[in-house]
C-alpha cells in the first residue's frame, strides 16, 4: 500500500508493537494498564517496554 507525501508515493510498512508493563520494585508483569491501575499502584513504579517489529527493508534498492 502506498500513500502520497508531498506529491510522492511512499510505501507504508506494516509494523507490530508489543508493550510489556512491569512493576519496578517487585518485577510483576501486568497484562494491561487497567490491571495495575485497579490495584492502586503509583504510576512512578511502573515501567513500560515497547518492542517494535518491522519487516526487513531493502536498503540497496535501485533508484530510477
Amino acid at each position: 500500500m502506498d500513500i502520497k507525501v508531498d506529491g510522492k508515493n511512499v510505501q507504508v510498512v506494516n509494523a507490530k508493537a508489543v508493550t510489556t508493563i512491569t512493576h519496578l520494585k517487585t518485577g510483576v508483569t501486568y497484562k494491561n494498564e487497567e490491571e495495575w491501575k485497579a490495584l492502586g499502584i503509583d504510576p512512578k513504579e511502573i515501567r513500560r517496554d515497547v518492542k517494535i517489529t518491522v519487516p526487513p527493508l531493502d536498503l540497496f534498492a535501485k533508484t530510477k
